[in-house]
């Protein structure tokens, strides 16, 4: 099998997976949310980090910091 018969072969099981996925019983707003999240993953985990980040921190306070630093002070 040749690079440009393994790419067909690649879309055209992307293209079947696309359609089992939409004809499965999930509300549209999930889907539409996997989809999203699937393409573009990095536009809501770097947010929630540093809003978890920024809950940690206002609870806990300095200790916080000592924590992570222990963590990736080891590495």
């Amino acid at each position: 099998m040749n690079e440009n018969e393994f790419i067909k072969t690649l879309e055209a099981r992307a293209r079947e997976q696309g359609k089992i996925i939409i004809n499965m019983p999930m509300p549209k707003v999930f889907r539409t949310v996997c989809f999203w999240l699937g393409d573009h993953p990095l536009r809501i985990l770097v947010p929630l980090a540093f809003i978890i980040n920024f809950v940690f921190h206002s609870i806990i306070g300095q200790r916080y910091d000592e924590f992570i630093l222990k963590i990736f002070g080891k590495l």
